[in-house]
C-alpha cells in the first residue's frame, strides 16, 4: 500500500467515525437515517470521493451528495459517473446477491463501488461511492476503508431504529401509563357516583380524556330510562336527551355486539352485564388524530366494563340502601323492644318499642349515654349475656322485673352480632308479655264460662219445663181449695218456692246467655224504696239498713225485675257476711264524671246513678275479692249459696252499660259500688216500668177459636191442654212438627192459633210456624220457650206472634193467646 493510498483512506474513516457520533448522540425525533447519511457525505467528499449516494429499496428513497454544484440528484450524478452501466440494474443486482460491485474504464472514464448496506442480518439497500477520472483508482485500502465506514453504517442505522423504537415504546409506555392514571381516576370518580347521571358525565369526560378524543359518549340504559354523558374538547360534560344524541350522531348501542366496533369516525365498546346483555355503549370520536389502535380498542372494552361496574354497583348499592331502609323501619316499628348494648352492658341503641317499654327517649346519637337498664331488667339479663358471650346457647326466657313503677312479666331472648371493633355486642330482645298472658287466662276463663254456661243452660232448660208445671198445677189446684184458708195458704207457699226456682233458672240463663233482660226507664230511688219493707224483714232484727237515697235521680236503662233481684241477692249476701249482726247501708247519688276521672272504671265521660251497697261484715281478701264476680264461686258453703248472684248482677249492670265495682277489706266490710248511665236522649214510653196499676189482672173474655199445641214434653203437653180446653178452646194436640203438619192437613176449617214450643225434635218451632203460615196466611203463633229469646219470632210474619218465656202461669198462657186471638180479630175486622 502506497503512503498517499493510506493517508486517504485512513481520513474517511476517522472522519466518518467523528461525525457519525454527533449524530448518534442527538435524540431521533423519527427514524429518518439523513443525517447519517450526511455525516457519510461529509467524510467522503471531496477527498476520498466525488459522488456518494444511498439507495432504500423498501421505501424507493435516495440519498445523493456529489461535488458538482447543483447536481446532487440521484438521476443527474448516476448519469455522469455511469459511463453505460445500468446503475439501477446494478443496484437491484447488489442488494439481491448481498456482494459489492465495482466498475472501471478507461483513464479519462470515472469509476466506483456499489456496496450492499445490512441492518440486523437484513438488506436495507446499497451505498454507491464514485471517483473522477483525475483520482487515482481504487485500492484494497480504499476497498476496505469503504466496507468498514458502510458496515458501520448499518450499525449506526440499527442504533438509530432502535433508539426511536425505544422512544417509541417509551411514549407509548407513558401514554398507557397516562391512560391507566386516568382509567383509575375515572374508576375512583364513579365510584362516589350517586346516580347514573354522574356516571355517564363521569366516564364520557374520561373517555375524551383517555383517547385524546374531539367527543366522547357513554350511554347506559336501565329498565325505565336512558342517560347519554357527552363531553366535547374544551367543554363541560353535559347530559343529552334522545333527539339531541341523534341530531349529533352519537352511536347507539347493539344488542348483539359483544367486542368493539368502528362507527365512522367513532371507536365504539359495548357495556355488558354480568349475563352478557347491553347496558350502553362507550364511543369516542377522534377526527385528525389518526386512527384507533389496538390498544384504544382494549382500552375501551376497559370502558365499557368499567361503566357496567359502576352501573352495577350503583344498582346494588341501591338495593342495599333500600334493603336498610326497609330493615331499619322494620326494626324500628317491631313491637318488641329491641336494644344494642356492649358486653358490660352500656346501651348503643334501641328501637321505639324500647323507648316505650323502658320509659326511655326515642334514640338519638344525642340520648346514647344518657340511658340505662332499670335495675330489675338488668339483673335478669346478666347471667343471659354472660352465657352468651361465653359461646353458649339459652332458650327464651321469661322473669318478673319491675319497669315504670309496674311490675311486668318480660319475655327476653338475645344474640351477640359483631360490631365492627374487637369486643362484641349483645341484641337483647325484650316482650312485655303481661297482658298476653292475662288475656290467655281471659280466654280460658271466658271458654270455662261457656261450658258452664251451655251445661247452666241445658239444666235452665229442664228446670223451667218442671216449674210450669208447678206453677201451673198450683194455679189450677188454688182454684180447687178455694174457701179452705190452710190448703190456700199451701198452695200459695208452693207457688212462692216456684218463683224463687224460677229466678234461680233466670240467673243459670243469664250465665249461659240464652235470655237477654228486658230494659225499662227504672227510677233506681222508687224501686229501692218499693222494696225497703222487704229488705228490712230479709235482713233480720239483728242488722240495722241504713238508707241515704237522693231526693230526685234521673232515670236509668235496666231490667227491672232483675235489678229487683239484684238488690235482693245483694243484700242476703251482706246479711250473711255479718252473722253477729251489723249495718247495710245503701245509698243513691247523681255523679258526673269528667274525661280525666273515667280510665279506671273504664267508662266514658257522663252522668251516672251511682248505688252504693255497704256492709258491716267480715270482708273479702285479695283471692276472694278477685274471684267474686266468677260464676258458680261462693264462700256459703254447700247448700247455702249457688254463687250465682254477684255473676248476674255483672252482667245486667254491663247490659245496662254500667260498671259494678267491689272494696273489701278483712274485718272491714264490703262496700260495692254499681254506676249506671243515664240515658242522652229521652226514653221511649214504652221503655217505662209497669206500675203495679197496670199489671193487675183484668176480667178475661172467652173466645171460641182451635188451637194447635205442639210440646214434647208430654206432662207440660198435659197441662197446657187443660189449661187451653178448660177456657173453651178446641185444643189439638202434637208431640213434634211432623205431626203437627200432619194434622194441619187433615183439617177441615182453618187453623185459629199455633201453640208450639221453639226447641222441638227433627224441625224447630219457628220453621214450624213459618210453614204454617205460609200455607195459611194470617196464621197467629205463639212461641213458648225456656231458654230461647224473643229473637225465636223474628222471622215469622211481622204483629203475628208473641213470644213467652218459661215458666208461666197458666192463666199468663190464657191472656196470651186471647190477646193474638183478639188481634186477628181486628186485623181481619
Amino acid at each position: 500500500m502506497s503512503d498517499t493510498t493510506l493517508a486517504r483512506s485512513r481520513p474517511f474513516v476517522l472522519r466518518y467515525y467523528e461525525h457519525r457520533r454527533s449524530a448518534l448522540m442527538t435524540p431521533p425525533r423519527d427514524a429518518d437515517p439523513a443525517p447519517l447519511f450526511e455525516q457519510l457525505a461529509l467524510a467522503a467528499l471531496p477527498d476520498f470521493a466525488h459522488w456518494v449516494a444511498v439507495v432504500d429499496p423498501v421505501t424507493h428513497t435516495t440519498f445523493s451528495r456529489c461535488v458538482v454544484e447543483h447536481e446532487h440528484s440521484f438521476h443527474a450524478c448516476s448519469q455522469h459517473w455511469a459511463n453505460g452501466l445500468d446503475i439501477d440494474a446494478a443496484v437491484t443486482q447488489v442488494i439481491a446477491d448481498g456482494e459489492g460491485l465495482a466498475w472501471n474504464s478507461d483513464p479519462s472514464s470515472p469509476h466506483g463501488i456499489i456496496s450492499p448496506l445490512t441492518v440486523e442480518d437484513e438488506s436495507a439497500g446499497a451505498v454507491l461511492v464514485a471517483r473522477d477520472t483525475h483520482g487515482s483508482q481504487w485500492s484494497e485500502d480504499d476497498l476496505g476503508a469503504i466496507h468498514d465506514v458502510v458496515t458501520a453504517l448499518g450499525v449506526d442505522l440499527e442504533r438509530l431504529r432502535l433508539r426511536y423504537q425505544s422512544r417509541l415504546a417509551l411514549r407509548a409506555s407513558q401514554r398507557v401509563a397516562s391512560q391507566l392514571h386516568q382509567l383509575i381516576s375515572a374508576s375512583l370518580a364513579v365510584e362516589a357516583s350517586s346516580d347514573e347521571a354522574s356516571i355517564v358525565q363521569g366516564l364520557s369526560r374520561s373517555a375524551r380524556s383517555v383517547f385524546e378524543a374531539d367527543r366522547a359518549v357513554v350511554a347506559l340504559h336501565t329498565s325505565h330510562q336512558q342517560f347519554v354523558g357527552f363531553a366535547e374538547l374544551g367543554r363541560i360534560p353535559r347530559l343529552l336527551d334522545g333527539p339531541t344524541a341523534l341530531d349529533l350522531g352519537v352511536p347507539a348501542a347493539r344488542e348483539d355486539a359483544s367486542e368493539p366496533w368502528s362507527h365512522d369516525d367513532w371507536l365504539c365498546a359495548p357495556v355488558l352485564d354480568s349475563q352478557r346483555r347491553s347496558r350502553g355503549v362507550v364511543a369516542a370520536h377522534r377526527a385528525h388524530h389518526g386512527l384507533f389502535s389496538d390498544e384504544d380498542r382494549e382500552l375501551a372494552m376497559l370502558l365499557g366494563q368499567l361503566a357496567a361496574t359502576s352501573l352495577d354497583a350503583l344498582e346494588l348499592n341501591r338495593t342495599i340502601q333500600d334493603n336498610e331502609t326497609r330493615l331499619r323501619i322494620l326494626v324500628d316499628a317491631a313491637p318488641i323492644s329491641i336494644v344494642e348494648s356492649d358486653e358490660a352492658g352500656a346501651v348503643r341503641w334501641w328501637n321505639r318499642a324500647a323507648s316505650r317499654l323502658l320509659k326511655w327517649p326515642d334514640f338519638s346519637a344525642d340520648a346514647v349515654g344518657q340511658v340505662s337498664w332499670p335495675a330489675d331488667v338488668r339483673t335478669s339479663l346478666v347471667a343471659l349475656w354472660a352465657d352468651l358471650l361465653m359461646g353458649g346457647l339459652r332458650d327464651t326466657e321469661e322473669f318478673l322485673a319491675a319497669v315504670g313503677g309496674r311490675d311486668r312479666l318480660l319475655s327476653v331472648s338475645a344474640a351477640v352480632v359483631p360490631s365492627g371493633g374487637s369486643t362484641p355486642h349483645i341484641l337483647t330482645l325484650l316482650d312485655d308479655v303481661t297482658d298476653q298472658r292475662e288475656l290467655r287466662e281471659e280466654v280460658r276463663h271466658a271458654h270455662r264460662m261457656e261450658l258452664r254456661g251451655q251445661v247452666a243452660s241445658s239444666v235452665a232448660h229442664d228446670f223451667n219445663n218442671l216449674i210450669t208445671l208447678i206453677l201451673g198445677y198450683s194455679e189450677l189446684l188454688s182454684r180447687n181449695v178455694a174457701g179452705d184458708e190452710k190448703s190456700a195458704e199451701l198452695v200459695r207457699d208452693i207457688q212462692a218456692t216456684s218463683s224463687r226456682a224460677s229466678t234461680l233458672t233466670a240467673q243459670l240463663q243469664s250465665i249461659g246467655r240464652t235470655s237477654e233482660p228486658a230494659l225499662v226507664r227504672l227510677d233506681v230511688g222508687a224501686a229501692l224504696s218499693a222494696n225497703a219493707e222487704v229488705l228490712e224483714r230479709i235482713m233480720g232484727s239483728k242488722n240495722t239498713v241504713v238508707w241515704c237515697l237522693a231526693d230526685v235521680t234521673p232515670p236509668v236503662v235496666v231490667d227491672a225485675d232483675l235489678f229487683e233481684q239484684m238488690i235482693l241477692n245483694m243484700s242476703i249476701n251482706a246479711r250473711d257476711a255479718m252473722p253477729e249482726g251489723g249495718t247495710l247501708r245503701l245509698a243513691s247519688a247523681t255523679l258526673q264524671l269528667p274525661h280525666e276521672e273515667v280510665g279506671a272504671l273504664d267508662l266514658p265521660a257522663g252522668q251516672y246513678v251511682v248505688l252504693t251497697i255497704a256492709d258491716t261484715g267480715i270482708g273479702m281478701d285479695e283471692d276472694t275479692k278477685s274471684r267474686c264476680f266468677e260464676p258458680l264461686f261462693t264462700t256459703k258453703g254447700p247448700f247455702k249459696g249457688t254463687g250465682l248472684g254477684l255473676t248476674s248482677a255483672r252482667r245486667l249492670v254491663a247490659a245496662s252499660g254500667g260498671v259494678i265495682t267491689c272494696d273489701s277489706q278483712l274485718g272491714a266490710g264490703t262496700t260495692f259500688n254499681i254506676y249506671l248511665p243515664t240515658p242522652a236522649t229521652p226514653i221511649a214510653p214504652e221503655f217505662d216500668a209497669p206500675s203495679p196499676a197496670t199489671t193487675a189482672p183484668a176480667q178475661r173474655a172467652r173466645v171460641a177459636a182451635t188451637i194447635l199445641l205442639v210440646e214434647d214434653d208430654a206432662n207440660l203437653r198435659r197441662l197446657a191442654f187443660q189449661v187451653l180446653q178448660r177456657n173453651g178452646f178446641v185444643v189439638l194436640e202434637a208431640v213434634s212438627a211432623e205431626d203437627a203438619l200432619e194434622i194441619f192437613h187433615r183439617l177441615h176449617e182453618p187453623l185459629d192459633l199455633l201453640v208450639s214450643d221453639v226447641v222441638l225434635p227433627e224441625m224447630a218451632g219457628p220453621v214450624l210456624a213459618a210453614t204454617l203460615q205460609r200455607a195459611q196466611p194470617g196464621l197467629v203463633v205463639l212461641m213458648m220457650s225456656g231458654t230461647a229469646s224473643s229473637d225465636a219470632i223474628s222471622a215469622l210474619t211481622p204483629g203475628s206472634a208473641t213470644f213467652l218465656a218459661k215458666p208461666f202461669k197458666p192463666s199468663t198462657l190464657v191472656d196470651e193467646a186471647i190477646a193474638l186471638l183478639s188481634r186477628r180479630t181486628r186485623a181481619a175486622n
